[in-house]
Parts: C-alpha cells; structure tokens; sequence
C-alpha cells in the first residue's frame, strides 16, 4: 500500500506531455528572445539555386553585440571555417572569408528584401555572380 501511495505521489508532481510541451515552448521562445533576427543557420545559394556556402550566424538580440559567423561548403565532406568579417548596417550585409581549398578571399555583398531573404553579389577568384541568402528550415 505504502508504494502504491508513493507511485501516486510522484505520478502528481511530474508533469504531463502537455505540460512538459508547453515548458519545452516557453523556454525556446525564451532563448529567440535572446537571438537577433540573423542568429541561426542560412543557406547561400546562386543563381541556378544551388547551395554554396552554410552558415551559421550569432546574433545578439540587443543589437549592439558584433555578428559572429562560420561557414561550410555543402557537401557532408566539405571545407568549414570562420568568417573573417560579417558586419550589417541597415539592410546591408556583407561577408568576408577564406573559403575553397585555396583559401581564396570569399566576400558576399548582401541587401535585406522585404520576405526576409538577403540577394546580392559574391566575389570570389575575381569574379562576381549573383546570390541568395535563406534560413535553413
């Protein structure tokens, strides 16, 4: 009898699924709270949609903390690094790394569009294409 009572004892103090879910919730809203809008993983593609370059971005939410980024290319296999430079005043992005086996200068030149994905231009290896940039999902 004594265990029974013990059992429904701590069956009352844990918390079900849907509390658990809702804390689970409350504490991931917390943390974006703390993240500014770039803060998080994001694709750089080009003009045929293809992945170039993952990144990901530290963002702090106050906007007065500096980004901080590393980058991948996109194969399971591929080069990683970090970015040399990432800065954004307004609606303008720019990134700069070595990147490539060579380790050649990468540098991205972005501006804001009004769905939330970033377009521009990429320099490498003294030449320019066009880019995207998207959140991974």
């Amino acid at each position: 009898m004594i265990a029974i009572a013990a059992a429904l004892a701590l069956a009352a103090s844990t918390p079900s699924d849907a509390d658990l879910g809702a804390r689970i919730r409350n504490a991931a809203a917390g943390s974006q709270a703390l993240q500014g809008p770039l803060d998080g993983a994001w694709t750089l593609y080009d003009a045929r949609h293809r992945s170039l370059y993952v990144f990901q971005i530290t963002d702090p939410a106050d906007g007065t903390g500096a980004l901080e980024a590393a980058w991948r290319g996109p194969g399971a296999s591929a080069a990683t690094g970090l970015v040399t430079a990432i800065t954004r005043q307004g609606n303008d992005l720019s990134i700069d790394f070595a990147g490539g086996a060579m380790g050649e200068t990468v540098s991205v030149r972005l501006q804001r569009r009004d769905d939330g994905e970033w377009s521009g231009r990429l320099t490498a290896k003294g030449r320019e294409s066009a880019t995207v940039l998207r959140r991974r999902r």
